[in-house]
């Protein structure tokens, strides 16, 4: 069993605040001659699929070298979709948007 949710950030820092954990940070130890390192990125949740900004039609066309184009415009927020397997969720809830049209789904 499993939990699909469609995800709004205000940005990709708040989006990544909620998504993932730093891991392998080393502190500063100038005594041992050792450098502070930043660690690396891991998900919180097994399946986590980055949309970023999405665009729709303004109902505008515009000119360009190969014919009409839409006008296009970019819908607020980050847009992230997870797929939660096992475990808490409760920290995807406050971001969670229910769209009629996904721009991207799972399978």
């Amino acid at each position: 069993m499993y939990i699909d949710y469609y995800l709004k950030f205000d940005s990709e820092a708040a989006a990544k605040a909620v998504l993932y954990r730093v891991e392998g940070a080393v502190e500063a130890d100038p005594e041992n001659g050792v450098e502070a390192q930043e660690g690396y990125e891991v998900a919180n949740y097994q399946f986590v699929d980055v949309i970023g900004t999405i665009y729709k039609p303004t109902g505008k066309m515009l000119q360009s070298d190969e014919g009409e184009v839409p006008e296009m415009a970019a819908i607020p927020g980050y847009h992230v979709n997870v797929r939660v397997v096992s475990g808490d969720a409760s920290a995807l809830e406050p971001h969670r948007i229910v769209p009629s049209n996904p721009v991207r789904g799972w399978a």
